[in-house]
């Protein structure tokens, strides 16, 4: 009784490191109700196992030998995969390919613990040091754990391959499906490592390769996003140089046109000293005053490629008579500048598409970032009809926000920013977390 007691609780630890494993690989991405609901459920699942293991052995259902725990080992993990599966269903695929690669590498590592184990025991008395081998075996997983963790932080991570639904949907069936080919063929009661050495060495060479395969995949598909991205940016940044260039243009000549006319004007403001006209010079000098500042081009923000970006935006709505409001502090250089620049002036775009059924003298748009801790929230907020309830929850589908969420989405997901819509006051606003240190 104390074998099958001792035994039991060394293989319900060895399948820890691999049920951990399986968590944190997907922790970064999974919203904070998701890891809670995933850790209570394995939790859950543990417990239970540990409860029915011991019951299976102490009830009789399986006798003890080494075939029993051969099954308990290839059925164990299926709670857990089908659990997480339910609770974060995008990423099911994902999880079913980190299953099957930790089923090449846990085969692997137990053909490696049997082989160190059998070299000091006979084959015969192996089940009397099947703790002896669970536990190499888990020390062993435990030290490959920090490598299957950097494998799997690459290709779902660092290349940011969680999205390509139908890639994993494919890839995801090779190394699981390997897996159970190897762990049907064991099933065979006694220790088999030391009879299919060479088998085993041919399946941690496939794990290797599938790896190898999967890698440099993900990281080719990577780079091709990542390219095709940055010519959008360029493009972005073109366009808007574009039309920074023109507003720039339609300056120049406004002012040639106002230095043009600066002698007649000044002719007829020393007419008026001339004639202590005071009040009309007063009036003549504002106006004068005013055509001057439409020659020049307001400066939003001292970062360039965001001044850059959202002038063309900004301009074309005070010219339309929308009253701006702007405080924009931003760093003189930022790493996502370029792409930032580009999302504001989409939102800016949305506003002046909202404001096109208000009158001029409710058109009002604040734009405003301020620093908070580990990072930039920038926030836009535009007026809107009156009639409009401040209860509406469907505003993000209706044109013209439904149209930029896609922006909104793609640009979080790039640079794992968060982002919401309110309706308050009759005022619509964009609220833009962007994790950022300096």
């Amino acid at each position: 009784m104390e074998a099958v007691v001792l035994t039991t609780v060394c293989f319900l630890l060895s399948i820890l490191p691999p049920t951990c494993i399986q968590y944190l690989t997907f922790r970064p991405i999974l919203l904070e109700p998701q890891k809670t609901r995933v850790r209570r459920s394995y939790l859950v699942i543990f417990l239970i196992e540990m409860i029915l293991f011991m019951a299976i052995f102490q009830f009789g259902w399986l006798e003890f030998r080494f075939l029993s725990y051969k099954k308990l080992l290839m059925s164990y993990w299926i709670p857990y995969f089908l659990a997480f599966s339910l609770l974060s269903r995008p990423y099911a695929y994902q999880n079913l390919f980190v299953a099957g690669m930790q089923g090449i590498c846990t085969t692997t590592l137990h053909a490696l613990a049997m082989n160190l184990v059998l070299l000091f025991v006979p084959r015969s008395a192996f089940l009397a040091y099947l703790p002896v081998h669970l536990v190499l075996y888990t020390a062993f997983y435990i030290l490959m754990a920090p490598l299957l963790l950097a494998f799997f932080d690459r290709i779902f991570l660092k290349y940011r391959s969680l999205p390509l639904l139908a890639f994993w949907k494919y890839c995801a069936w090779l190394p699981i499906l390997l897996s159970m080919y190897s762990g049907f063929l064991s099933l065979k009661d006694g220790p088999l490592a030391q009879d299919y050495f060479l088998p085993r060495i041919f399946h941690a060479l496939s794990g290797i390769f599938i790896a190898l395969i999967i890698y440099m995949g993900t990281k080719l598909i990577a780079q091709q996003v990542d390219l095709q991205r940055r010519n959008h940016l360029l493009a972005a940044q073109m366009n808007a140089l574009s039309n920074y260039t023109s507003l720039l243009q339609d300056a120049q000549k406004r002012m040639s046109i106002f230095r043009h006319d600066s002698r007649h004007q000044l002719r007829l403001l020393s007419e008026l000293i001339g004639q202590n006209n005071d009040k009309a010079a007063l009036t003549f000098l504002k106006n004068i005053d005013l055509e001057l500042s439409q020659t020049q081009l307001q400066q939003w923000t001292q970062n360039q490629a965001i001044n850059t970006a959202i002038t063309p935006g900004l301009e074309g709505m005070k010219q339309d008579g929308v009253s701006v409001m702007a405080d924009l502090p931003f760093p003189l250089s930022l790493p996502f500048e370029i792409a930032l620049g580009d999302i504001l002036a989409k939102a800016i775009a949305v506003s002046a598409q909202a404001f096109q059924v208000l009158p001029k003298d409710q058109r009002l748009l604040i734009i405003g970032t301020t620093p908070i801790h580990g990072g930039l929230l920038v926030f836009i907020k535009h007026a809107v009809s009156p009639d409009i309830p401040d209860d509406k929850n469907d505003l993000l589908q209706e044109e013209p926000y439904a149209h930029f969420v896609p922006d909104l989405n793609r640009f979080s997901r790039i640079y794992e920013a968060t982002f919401r819509y309110d309706l308050h006051d009759h005022l619509v606003s964009l609220y833009l977390t962007i994790p950022y240190q300096t």
